[in-house]
């Protein structure tokens, strides 16, 4: 009587109970290709705080993240560092072939990848021409993430881009009390994100607390408890509304990917929520208000 499963079984289960699985990249493959992933890949756990990519070295494999959330940051010649992008479940980390990779990919959170070796990769797109097109939706959907972030951060004051980023935050939130929202990011690592100091960004948050749009619970929760004072004073009610209508996501697509600014429903009603992790470094994380 056989008792154990099989590899190609055990990677099967991994992939079927995946969080991933109906997000990002997992959120275009149907169930063959979705089990073709898995048996070609393996899964990997980081602690947060770990570098698994570091910047100016090759990557001869592809990540897929798995659960938790992973930052994507530069190092100038001069030695400053930048944090440009958060990436979720569903995501891909790749460096182009024969390439140095542009930037440090390090975990915000503890974090799991499913990594696959670039020759198994290379065959896993070359066998289906739906294959490569979910790459390339990917690719492009990642990219096109961290221009929009660029883009609204533009013409806005650092309350503005704070409160703005709150939202944007609170539609992938899936915490389970309206309205609550873990920050995962160290206090110096949002403050390079949203283009600001520390102390620029605790005096932001304690403005935002005293207007009585948040309410800081603690260094890393906190919640909303105006959410149409903080659209204002985000100015996303004029510039956000429109933008999900005119410009439909790109197919193949089954969930994910939706962001305050590209919906006008309530976070609570929007779709393809992605969880986050709470931990917060207890020495470097945003604080309450003095009362």
């Amino acid at each position: 009587m056989q008792t154990g499963l099989t590899s190609r079984q055990a990677e099967a289960c991994r992939c079927r109970h995946c969080a991933a699985r109906n997000f990002g990249f997992c959120g275009t493959l149907d169930a063959h290709a979705l089990r073709e992933v898995s048996s070609r890949s393996s899964l990997a756990f980081y602690p947060r705080g770990t570098e698994i990519v570091l910047q100016g070295e090759p990557l001869e494999k592809i990540g897929i993240i798995a659960g938790g959330v992973i930052k994507v940051g530069t190092v100038t010649e001069g030695g400053d560092e930048h944090l440009l992008q958060i990436m979720r479940r569903g995501q891909l980390i790749h460096v182009p072939e024969n390439t140095g990779s542009l930037f440090t990919w390090e975990t915000a959170t503890d974090a799991e990848v499913c990594w696959m070796p670039r020759k198994a990769w290379d065959g896993f797109l070359e066998e289906q021409p739906s294959h490569f097109l979910s790459y390339m939706v990917t690719m492009h959907y990642q990219l096109e993430q961290m221009q929009r972030a660029a883009m609204n951060m533009r013409g806005r004051n650092t309350l503005q881009r704070l409160s703005f980023w709150l939202l944007e935050e609170l539609a992938n939130s899936e915490t389970g009390a309206p309205g609550s929202l873990h920050i995962c990011l160290s206090r110096r690592d949002l403050a390079s994100l949203l283009d600001m100091t520390a102390e620029t960004l605790c005096r932001s948050l304690r403005q935002l607390h005293d207007k009585r749009a948040i309410r800081l619970l603690a260094p890393d929760h906190l919640e909303v408890t105006d959410l149409t004072k903080l659209r204002l004073i985000a100015r996303c009610h004029e510039d956000c509304l429109g933008e999900a209508l005119a410009r439909p996501f790109p197919s193949p697509r089954r969930n994910g990917w939706h962001t305050w600014s590209e919906t006008a429903a309530p976070p609570g009603e929007s779709r393809g929520h992605s969880q986050q992790d709470a931990a917060v470094r207890s020495g470097d994380a945003l604080r309450p208000p003095r009362s």
